[in-house]
């Protein structure tokens, strides 16, 4: 089958970033002082992905290509900009520690492949190009969570996620199989034909498994255990970058699935969805509670707002549908830039809760930055994270079930009890006095330049609400 010049302009944004993985390798190969051309590189190709993505979608360029199982469409074109910008910020913060290391250029291009990885799987609209892409996302971001070999956390974490995650691609795969052998094709249309009415316990069963998989890359709980291992022993800008974009490009393919694969089914997996919402909220928040790390309570925090989410699939029925969609996307992009940043202030104060008493007296900026990025994980308005709540409550009162007004309810109280944790690293950063351990900025500027921008947008999120809006109604999904 011939590759037409439109193909090849659907797939620009996939292109680029493997041009700049390439690059940035050969880059490595030919000597260890390229450390700084390097980071050049890999933040300029991060950028030109998204640059790529964004005139893509400017221009309302769309298609469906490779015999309809890749599409362009905005709902992609949004997602992989999320995933490109998380990755320039990514680079910045991680420029100046891979380069002590040595390593700048494999830990770059391991960035740019989980781009690479993630800006496919979007697009994707068969079942067996979504698992690979899934992997081709995921197997780099073993190697970036064990990649600090100056610590021991960072081997254990890297292996217990190895572990885990491949017996979770082997159920993921085993479902989608299954799902293959129901419907007889992978493609999602063809899928949505078999996936009507009354399933069949073959067919339920490869949905339980495949949402199974999902939950695990999604940290939703009971697959969730191996987070807060693997978010502490990341480097800071691993950790900051994993728990956005695949989880991001990961929430948006789940997204496409059941809503061009398995609109009928939709009683049978969005009760599935409350049920794994319910449990990741209360596990996320009731363990974050307990934790003195904050780099550890950020993991925690991270499986809470995997639960918030999943509220809005939950909410995918009725006529809260289309509130519900504009939920999902709305959340990832406010979960990316709060939570992102909140990782990346750690490079700047350390992962210590005592680092951060007294801060605004030795770090004021630092300290206000910390100070948005709680609050907004909180859901203060008028913050990032308040209008992704915000959407999930009114997706939730007017989809008409009661399971899902069981799950917002379980959402507010869940957005109760994270107030003490979030709000605590407040109360220490004015209220303590700063002791030894608290200090100036330990990061260089390029991770100040990041925190402060990722501030300024969780700040002033709100003015991209409508646009956002106007976005979900030009994706197709519904």
């Amino acid at each position: 089958m011939a590759v037409s010049g439109q193909a090849f302009i659907a797939l620009l944004p996939e292109l680029i970033s493997t041009g700049f993985l390439i690059v940035v390798l050969l880059v490595g190969a030919f000597g260890e002082s390229n450390a700084g051309v390097a980071a050049g590189l890999a933040a300029l190709g991060s950028l030109a992905v998204f640059v790529s993505a964004a005139v893509l979608l400017a221009t309302g360029f769309s298609g469906s290509f490779f015999g309809g199982g890749y599409v362009v469409d905005p709902f992609a074109l949004y997602f992989k900009l999320i995933v490109a910008g998380s990755a320039f910020f990514a680079v910045l913060a991680a420029a100046r520690w891979s380069g002590r290391t040595g390593d700048a250029p494999e830990y770059l291009t391991l960035i740019l492949s989980v781009v690479l990885g993630a800006s496919l799987l979007v697009s994707m609209r068969d079942l067996f190009g979504i698992f690979l892409s899934i992997e081709l996302a995921t197997i780099p971001s073993y190697a970036m969570v064990a990649f600090d070999r100056s610590r021991r956390e960072s081997a254990e974490g890297g292996m217990k996620y190895l572990i885990t995650g491949v017996i979770a691609s082997s159920v993921l795969l085993y479902g989608i199989v299954l799902i293959y052998g129901v419907s007889g094709s992978a493609q999602l249309s063809d899928v949505a034909n078999t996936f009507t009415g009354n399933l069949t316990p073959v067919a339920l069963l490869g949905l339980g498994l495949m949402v199974s998989g999902f939950a695990f890359k999604v940290s939703a709980a009971p697959f969730h255990f191996w987070t807060p291992d693997a978010y502490q022993g990341a480097p800071t800008s691993a950790a900051a970058f994993l728990s956005v974009a695949p989880k991001a490009a990961t929430f948006a393919v789940l997204l496409r699935i059941l809503l061009e694969g398995m609109p009928g089914a939709a009683p049978t997996w969005t009760a599935v969805m409350a049920f794994l919402a319910i449990i990741t909220m209360f596990v996320g928040n009731l363990f974050a509670l307990r934790q003195r790390n904050v780099r550890r309570m950020l993991a925690y925090s991270s499986v809470a707002h995997s639960g918030y989410i999943l509220a809005a699939f939950a909410a995918l029925q009725g006529g809260g549908a289309a509130f519900a969609v504009q939920a999902v996307l709305i959340y990832t992009a406010a979960y990316a830039v709060m939570n992102m940043g909140a990782f990346l202030v750690i490079d700047l104060v350390g992962e210590d809760a005592k680092n951060y008493n007294g801060l605004v007296r030795t770090n004021p900026a630092a300290a206000a930055s910390m100070g948005l990025f709680m609050a907004a994980l909180v859901g203060i308005p008028p913050l990032s994270g308040f209008f992704g709540k915000l959407w999930i409550i009114i997706a939730g009162a007017q989809s008409g079930s009661i399971l899902v007004y069981i799950v917002v309810g379980a959402l507010v109280v869940n957005t109760v009890l994270s107030v003490p944790y979030y709000f605590g690293i407040i109360r220490n950063m004015i209220l303590e006095e700063p002791t030894s351990e608290t200090g100036g900025s330990k990061g260089n500027g390029a991770v100040r330049f990041s925190v402060y921008v990722l501030a300024i947008l969780t700040t002033f999120f709100g003015l991209l609400i409508i646009p956002l809006s106007a976005l979900v109604k030009a994706s197709g999904l519904l």
